[in-house]
């Protein structure tokens, strides 16, 4: 048995299947059947397509076998193993080890609760932070506000996460409370300040808005100037009715008629029309815009106008009946009529009553479409792309679309892509026709250059011009030394690769010796650095680098680029020599005998590339094979797979395995008894092997065996005269000793009852005779006598036959009947019922 896997090392990004290719081949002189599993990985994370393959001698089958690591798994190197069982041999396993690199995606959210808080000197806030990723985050909150008016504090001040981990910061703002006037908004932002931190134009991490109320608000002024006019004009109305009470009845009944005039003329209406101004590209409410209400009477005069809450609403009340319709106006939005129509003509009526309240109007009005224009600055921003995104923290997307892993380290940015633009040679751009208002992430990404994202907040039909965008050449650097067994090496040569970036250098020869650097990396971004040398073994690191991080204090250790290793196999009571020893690691075969001169049993392999793992395969025609996975690191040394660093060593045992056991036979009552005689065939492919069971003495009747059976798939039957075959198929592993012990169905009989008119015919003799010797010198088979009752039995018979069953006086006497040619199958109970003619 061979074992074969590729790639033996794999990157798998969480979420994402990986595809191992296995190569298994039946290398014994019999049909084998194997069983795969992966060890060192979760059954759940595995799907094999093929998980136990059968093959004939010689033959090889490929298997595909997917790995799928869950969300969530640490970053890092994890090592599995592909093992082959074969199910004929116990002993016989392959194994191969498989290198799984699991790349960091660091990803960590906040949100802050509430996210609006209303207080006078200090407001306090909850910030929940929460580690998505894979990795440890090692970070701390920082808040900003575009007036830096404010203090902010955080207990903790820092924190580290596991992945999954979360933990609750509390947050303190503070600043000057102003004296009298309007609530003052101060809004800030989150961002995480630590190794993985994203750039500073990067999205933030959560958003907030402390409201602080002055010391004295314009309510309470306002209420102060209302009881000053209210008593002022509690002063002129108290004047005004003196005069008023001087005057004749006549001018008392007139000024009632004009006050009664004027209330009827006041009271219009008692209808109302609420409802909701949504914006159309963000779906949030639209504030400060204008409503405009038109009678049927005349459209082209408002009836009222109202301008929308802050929450997008607006009421209208003291509405005569009627029909009307609703306009909405506003800075940057295209006019629209309830409810998202151009024009009056197409708008729907709101039908009134009187008394009626018409509410849960939405009116949907869209911007004007927008422009942007700017300039992309950098050494070479020819084929760069700018990407216009919708990002996902903010709305409309908020909450609704989940980023794709590893989309924040590709363009640092996580959002909807909504237009793409190429940069040209000047750097210039424009991006016309963009739905608003809206908030867009500007990506700006080149290959080789690190992406720089920029978000902007477009005012509805806004035209904004003078964007500035920077592409920057990698800011990142790796620094190091490469060492071997006996000191550092100069001259290696170092390759750091991240997708098309790709930075190469070699490590010096002089002081200080086998030391690197590796300059210009975009960050952030993943890169894998592989270290060669001449006579050492490569190495591979995978590292990570945030922002403008510069890396020191990597230390890369080579080993041997080839080893030998060697060992003993002994046989108990026999001649370990001639053993064949094959060495595999998929790619590359070695193969050796045992010595048989001193001390016999040794022997050694030479030229392995190291590190590796390798099958050890010990064979021998007459013997079990036995099979070892050993790992030997750049050293030479082995790690796994023996007890020993130096030395690996097998003891084989005999092969040929034994299929035994005693065979019985059912009666027709339903009990069982040893039966002999039975031919016991053993066969597999084609050699085939056939004994007897035994038949004497009583003890052993039923009993049979079979050795020196080689390892292997084998069919068995058992066959009797009288009765139907019965076959089993056995796995035989070697030296296994298989009890089989079947039990046979009944055999053939032949029973039936003699009669003669009514009554039953006792004591007649019942002669069975094979039909084809019938009237020949033969004698019969089987004779019997029949029962008071008159019955006959002629139990195991064999069959299948031709039987005739014939009726005397006595055995020797005159012939009473005799019935027709009767057929008798394997295992069948025949019933022959006789009827004695009246006459004799």
């Amino acid at each position: 048995m061979r074992l074969s896997v590729e790639p033996r090392r794999a990157v798998a990004t969480p979420g994402t299947p990986t595809t191992l290719g296995v190569v298994v081949t039946n290398g014994s002189d019999v049909i084998s059947g194997y069983v795969l599993r992966v060890l060192g990985a979760d059954p759940s994370w595995v799907e094999i397509e093929d998980p136990s393959p059968r093959l004939f001698p010689g033959e090889s089958v490929s298997v595909a076998i997917v790995l799928t690591l869950p969300e969530g798994i640490p970053a890092g190197e994890r090592r599995v193993s592909v093992q082959v069982r074969d199910v004929t041999d116990q002993a016989a396993i392959a194994i191969e080890d498989v290198t799984i690199d699991v790349p960091a995606l660091p990803r960590t959210t906040v949100s802050l609760e509430p996210a609006t808080v209303t207080a006078g000197k200090v407001a306090a806030f909850a910030a929940v932070v929460r580690n998505d990723g894979n990795t440890v985050q090692h970070a701390r909150l920082v808040a900003r506000d575009p007036e830096a008016a404010t203090t902010y504090t955080f207990d903790p001040d820092g924190f580290s996460l596991a992945p999954g981990q979360s933990t609750s910061v509390a947050m303190a703002a503070s600043a000057k409370r102003p004296f009298v006037g309007d609530p003052l908004l101060r809004p800030f932002e989150l961002r995480l300040d630590g190794p993985s931190a994203l750039p500073a134009d990067a999205p933030p991490a959560a958003s907030g808005v402390f409201v602080q109320k002055p010391l004295l608000s314009r309510g309470m002024l306002g209420l102060l100037g209302l009881l000053l006019a209210i008593s002022t004009f509690a002063l002129i109305i108290t004047i005004a009715l003196s005069s008023v009470v001087g005057r004749s009845a006549a001018d008392r009944d007139l000024a009632i008629q004009v006050a009664q005039a004027r209330q009827a003329a006041a009271q219009t209406g008692t209808s109302t029309v609420e409802g909701t101004v949504i914006q159309l590209s963000t779906g949030v409410p639209a504030q400060d815009v204008t409503v405009l209400l038109f009678g049927a009477e005349d459209p082209s005069q408002p009836v009222k106008t109202q301008a929308t809450g802050t929450d997008g609403t607006f009421a209208m009340s003291d509405l005569p009946a009627g029909e009307y319709t609703i306009q909405v106006t506003g800075a940057g939005f295209a006019p629209t009529w309830y409810p998202s129509a151009a024009a009056q003509p197409d708008a729907q009526p709101v039908e009134l009553t009187t008394g009626q309240t018409v509410g849960d109007l939405t009116v949907v009005v869209g911007g004007v479409p927008a422009t942007l224009t700017g300039t992309v600055t950098g050494e070479d921003v020819g084929g760069a792309q700018l990407t216009v995104e919708l990002p996902l923290d903010v709305p409309p997307l908020a909450g609704e679309v989940q980023p794709e892993a590893g989309e924040a380290t590709a363009t640092g940015s996580t959002g909807a892509v909504v237009r793409t633009v190429p940069i040209g040679a000047d750097g210039t751009f424009t991006v016309a026709d963009l739905p608003s208002p809206a908030v867009y992430d500007l990506v700006v990404a080149k290959a080789g250059f690190a992406s720089a994202v920029q978000r902007v907040d477009v005012a509805a039909g806004e035209d904004r011009s003078g964007i500035q965008l920077s592409l920057l050449t990698g800011d990142g650097s790796i620094a190091g030394s490469v060492s071997g067994a006996d000191g550092p090496v100069g001259g290696a040569t170092v390759v750091a690769t991240a997708g098309q970036a790709v930075v190469e250098t070699v490590t010096l020869t002089e002081d200080p010796v086998g030391s690197f650097t590796l300059r210009g990396l975009p960050t952030p971004g993943s890169y894998s650095v592989v270290v060669t040398a001449e006579g050492f073994a490569p190495a591979t690191l995978n590292l990570t680098l945030t922002p403008a991080q510069e890396l020191t204090g990597v230390s890369v250790l080579l080993g041997q680029d080839q080893s030998s290793i060697g060992g003993q196999v002994s046989v108990p009571g026999g001649d370990p020599s001639g053993v064949v020893v094959t060495v595999t690691d998929g790619a590359v075969t070695a193969q050796t005998v045992t010595t048989s001169t001193a001390p016999a049993g040794s022997w050694e392999v030479t030229g392995l590339r190291v590190p590796s793992t390798y099958t050890v395969t010990f064979s021998r025609a007459d013997l079990e094979s036995q099979v070892l996975s050993v790992s030997i690191d750049g050293f030479g040394n082995v790690t796994s797979g023996a007890p020993s660093a130096t030395q690996v060593n097998a003891t084989l045992r005999a092969a040929d395995g034994t299929i035994s056991g005693t065979v019985r036979q059912s009666t027709t009552t339903g009990a069982t008894s040893a039966v002999g005689n039975v031919t016991v065939t053993v066969s597999s492919g084609t050699t085939q092997r056939v004994v007897t069971t035994a038949s004497t003495p009583a003890s052993e009747v039923g009993r049979y065996v079979v050795d020196t059976l080689p390892p292997g798939t084998y069919t068995v039957t058992f066959s009797r005269a009288g009765t139907r075959p019965t076959s089993t198929i056995v796995v035989l592993a070697a030296s296994q000793n298989r009890d089989l012990s079947p039990v046979l169905v009944a055999p053939a009989s032949i029973t039936g009852t003699v009669t003669q008119g009514s009554q039953v015919q006792d004591g007649r003799a019942v002669l069975l005779y094979l039909a084809a010797q019938y009237g020949t010198a033969a004698g019969p088979v089987a004779t019997t006598t029949t029962a008071a009752d008159g019955t006959y039995a002629f139990q195991d018979v064999s069959a299948p036959e031709h039987y005739i069953v014939e009726v005397r006086t006595t055995p020797s006497g005159t012939v009473l009947v005799t019935s027709t040619p009767q057929t008798v199958s394997a295992s069948q109970q025949l019933t022959v019922n006789l009827t004695i003619p009246s006459e004799n």
